[in-house]
Formats: C-alpha cells, structure tokens, sequence
C-alpha cells in the first residue's frame, strides 16, 4: 500500500490543518483519533487506514507529527491556482476598513488573536485573515517590489487560502502578530505623548501662561 505523507509543512494546506485541530477537539480514543488523523494527513481513506501494519501505523504519525513541528520562515509571494499572492507591502497601509474586517473575525481583536492563535475559534477564520494579508499581484518589477490589488472584502479569495501551504500560512501570521504588537506599542507611545502634551498645555493655562490678552 503506497502512503503520501508530507514531508514539511509546505505539503500540508490550511484547510487540512483546521480539520486537524477540529479533531482535537473530537472525544476519542488513541486509536480512532490516530487513524482519523492519518486520514487528514494523508491521501488514505478512514477504511484504508485500517490496513496499515502497526510498523508503518508508526512512522506515519512520526513523520506528520514531524512535519508539524518544523519551523518555517516568512514567505511574502506565493502562486495559488494561476494568482500570484502578495504581503501587504506596508503592514501601516492597513485601512480602517480592513482592520475592522480583521478585528471581527469571529469578535476577536487583534490583541485577542494573538491570545488564542492557537485556539480553534482564531484557526477557523485564518483562512480569512490570509485573504486580508495576501492580494493578488497587480504590478512588480526586477528588484523584488510589488503592488496588489486593493481590499474588496474577502469573499473572493477566503476559501482558496484554505489550499495555502501551511508554511505560508503560519509564517505569515507570526509576521502579522508581531507587526501588530509593534503598531500597538507605537500607537500607545504615540497616545501617551499626546496626553503629555495636554496635560502640560492645561497646566501652562492654569498658571496664567501663554494666555490671550
């Protein structure tokens, strides 16, 4: 019986792996669970997985427990049925717009995401957050640099991303996270400097300094 497994997570899309965590979730026992998870993993049907030896049984869920663990690297382009995908760019060219479609997946701020990135709840809707992250290519040149197409809400693209390799996907979000961490800080050093400036402005009247006469 000849078994596909993957070798990385760029053999693993999105999509199989919010089945996996769906099946975290599942009450069952070791056996079940494994060979479901075999079923997910690999292109055996629940009924075929029945009939691999305990040996091979084994090394299939090493290996995938293996590709899962590997760590990956950010990847800003990427091809996906015929579309090549980029990166926002600048993650500060966010709108208002886009940010508010992010921080309503599924009610969850940004901060709040990044809480739960492991949750289930925030895995079912990455595949929605890629389709905010990535665009299709619009404009390049020779030195690397890209523009993409404009947000048009996430309809469009939402279900391919869940066909996105997992290295892709997992890079990205950690991107993402701690781009967005530092966009909080800058924006709260930025709130805070202001207030400042107020506060001080209000003194400096109260004194009877600066005032019109």
């Amino acid at each position: 019986m000849r078994i596909n497994l993957p070798e990385n997570k760029s053999e693993i899309t999105l999509g199989k792996y919010q089945r996996y965590v769906k099946l975290l979730e599942r009450d069952l026992d070791v056996y079940s669970f494994n060979r479901r998870k075999l079923e997910i993993f690999t292109d055996l049907s629940f009924q075929d997985t029945a009939k691999v030896t305990q040996v091979d049984f084994e090394f299939c869920l090493n290996q995938i427990d293996k590709a899962l663990n590997e760590e990956v690297c950010f990847v800003s382009r990427f091809e996906l049925a015929g579309i090549e995908f980029g990166f926002i760019p600048n993650i500060n060219d966010i709108t208002s717009e886009e940010m508010k479609h992010i921080e309503a997946l599924d009610n969850l701020s940004i901060g709040e995401f990044v809480d739960s990135s492991n949750n289930s709840n925030s895995l079912d809707s990455l595949h929605k957050l890629l389709a905010v992250l990535f665009r299709p290519i619009t404009n390049k040149d020779s030195f690397g640099n890209y523009e993409i197409a404009e947000y048009n809400g996430t309809n469009k693209y939402s279900e391919l991303m869940k066909q996105v390799p997992l290295n892709v996907s997992d890079g990205a979000l950690f991107f993402f996270i701690n781009l967005s961490i530092e966009l909080q800080n800058y924006i709260q050093k930025s709130m805070m400097e202001e207030q400042k400036k107020v506060t001080q402005q209000a003194t400096t009247l109260k004194n009877g300094v600066g005032m019109l006469q």
